[in-house]
């Protein structure tokens, strides 16, 4: 697993990941492999997050989507 730098908005995209942006260069989603939803920890204010496994030209990334915005996880090596 590699950390990744993440610079502005990392994904494009309403509802599902459309691009992904990594090392400075937009990645076109070419399928989302799976998907779920975590609600967090309701009970001290966290809102519920969507969690992503795509595959892009450059690599298989874990995405999460949540009120505050997108953000890359993770890639899967």
């Amino acid at each position: 697993m590699r950390q990744l730098p993440l610079q502005g908005q990392p994904v494009k995209g309403s509802g599902q990941p459309q691009q992904v942006r990594v090392a400075g260069r937009w990645q076109q989603v070419a399928s989302i492999v799976d998907y779920w939803r975590e609600t967090g920890r309701w009970w001290a204010g966290e809102s519920s997050r969507d969690f992503f496994l795509v595959e892009t030209k450059g690599g298989v990334f874990v995405l999460s989507h949540s009120p505050s915005g997108w953000r890359i996880e993770k890639s899967v090596d």
